[in-house]
């Protein structure tokens, strides 16, 4: 199987931002949650002050780490989806790396599922 080299994660990102123009932010965070490629697209601002960001990525990695101890009764997370009123939250797993998005809110559940199914099929034979 192959690794995940810089090339590959960040065409991961671009392809991502290519699927609609409603994402904003598309990143792939390592298991640590330390930022490996992406970040906002240009020219859309950040919801959130810069100094929340480190914050924000610890919250979603703390998260998803505790939500992987309920695998061995409900099986592995497919992908999380959190809408709010101003922004939607999706995140996955491609490999063992995690792959952060966010997306106006109009973007819709089916939308955010055929984006990971995208990413998935297309980046199914990383795994490190």
């Amino acid at each position: 199987m192959g690794s995940l080299f810089q090339p590959q994660v960040d065409k991961i990102s671009n392809d991502v931002f290519k699927f609609d123009r409603r994402v904003r932010y598309a990143a792939i965070l390592d298991e640590s949650g330390r930022l490996i490629s992406g970040g906002m697209r240009r020219g859309v601002p950040s919801l959130e002050p810069q100094s929340e960001d480190l914050r924000l990525i610890a919250a979603v990695t703390i998260q998803l780490s505790t939500d992987k101890t309920w695998d061995r009764y409900f099986g592995k997370t497919q992908f999380t989806f959190i809408k709010r009123e101003k922004v939607n939250i999706l995140t996955f797993n491609i490999g063992n790396k995690l792959l952060l998005i966010s997306t106006e809110p109009d973007f819709t559940l089916q939308q955010a599922q055929e984006l990971r199914n995208m990413i998935v099929s297309n980046y199914s034979q990383i795994q490190s």
